[in-house]
This record gives C-alpha cells, structure tokens and sequence, in this order.
C-alpha cells in the first residue's frame, strides 16, 4: 500500500496525523513538500491516479485507489493493523463521525473565507469580504456547535486518540498556523484539547511554504472579522 501526499494542508494533514498515531506496517509514504507545476510536483503520472489529481491518495496492492481524505481515513482502518481509532461500538463509531462531519463543515467556511478574503488569492479568484464574512462566522459557529458536543475527556470523543482529532487537529493547526485564526476565547475546552493535543509527535507544526504563509497570516484583519 502507498500514499502519496502533501506535507501541510489541513487535507493533507488528516491523514499524515493519522499515520503518526496509527504507525500501521507496510504503508509507504510518498510525501511532496509543496505543488510546483513547474517542476512537476506532483508528477503528472501521480495526479492521473484520481480525477481531481489532489493530494492525499492511496493506492493499494490491490489495484484500488482513494483520492478523499476521509474515505482514505475509513479505507486504513478497516485495513491495517494498530490501535482503534473509529470507535469498537456503533455508537463509538457513530459519535467520531459525527465529530468528524461537523468539523469537515467547518473547514469547507475556513476554506471559503480564505479563498476569498485572503490576500493570499487576489490574483487567482474574486475577493469577495461578504462571502468572506459569511463564511468566517458559520466556521467559528461550528466550533461552539464542537465546544457544546464535547465532554471533559482526553480526546474530543472519550478516553482515545480517534480519527476525529486527526481531522480537528489539522483543521485547528492550519487555520491559526497559516492565517493566524484562533480558536475562539469561548470554545474552552476545544481551546484545551488543541493545547495539549499539539505536544504529541503526530501534531509536529508541518513546513509551510513562507512566502505564502507571510501574505496569508491574519486573515482575520484582511476581512475585517472579530469573535
């Protein structure tokens, strides 16, 4: 089995977290440290794998091949060996999905309010700081939405490391490691989580590309948005 994948990106880092804390034998890992179309980063053979061409994707002895994040997440845990980390119950498993579709809602506002209020994009998509504010209130809404659902555990669904930090984590890092997004002063225990979450060796800060990073650091002060 094989995954080719990024080295940052809150996509990316889903299952580059995942990996670190599931450690599962006989996965090799394919990383690119950023796209460059120019040099051919990720080779045009790669990119075919899927339809998109976006990073991650897996592709198994079997001839299979995943190219979304969370299917990718799935796929690995019914297939290799390690710890649990969907739930050995179907309300565990229930209750890390569900943590897991509330924060893939929160990142597709993240990813609106940033593709058109950073100034990261004015030259590749329309700018747009209503879109931009929108979307920057419904995202820190599901935050208090996770704040509300969960409990004062270890991890956000119980007493272990699931598939749902892998996601929060790396949505909680890109936003305020890139553009500088906080987790809101009333979101208490995610803020707590977060803290201690990022002292493991899977949450490792990723290396950003800094040119990049420089114009997108405080998109909260581009658009104009507040808590």
């Amino acid at each position: 089995m094989k995954i080719y994948n990024f080295a940052f990106g809150p996509y990316p880092q889903r299952v580059n977290i995942y990996l670190a804390e599931k450690s599962p034998p006989n996965v090799e890992r394919v990383i690119f440290d950023a796209p460059d179309k120019q040099a051919g980063v990720p080779p045009a053979s790669i990119k075919a794998l899927t339809p998109t061409g976006a990073m991650p994707i897996l592709r198994d002895e079997d001839g299979a091949i995943i190219g979304q994040s969370l299917a990718i997440l799935e796929y690995l845990e019914s297939k290799v060996s390690g710890p649990d980390m969907l739930g050995a119950t179907p309300a565990a498993k229930a209750r890390t999905r569900e943590f897991v579709q509330v924060f893939d809602e929160a990142l597709t506002f993240f990813g609106l309010w940033a593709r058109h209020g950073s100034d990261l994009g004015r030259d590749t998509v329309r700018i747009s700081l209503d879109v931009a504010a929108i979307c920057a209130a419904r995202y820190f809404d599901q935050l208090r939405l996770i704040e509300k659902m969960m409990s004062q555990s270890d991890f956000i669904t119980g007493d272990r490391v699931t598939i749902a930090d892998c996601v929060a984590m790396a949505t909680l890092q890109y936003a305020a490691d890139f553009y500088d997004v906080p987790v809101p002063d009333d979101c208490q225990r995610l803020a707590r989580w977060c803290a201690e979450f990022r002292q493991r060796p899977s949450a490792a800060s990723p290396r950003y590309p800094e040119d990049k990073r420089a114009i997108a650091l405080g998109l909260m002060a581009q658009t104009g948005v507040g808590f």
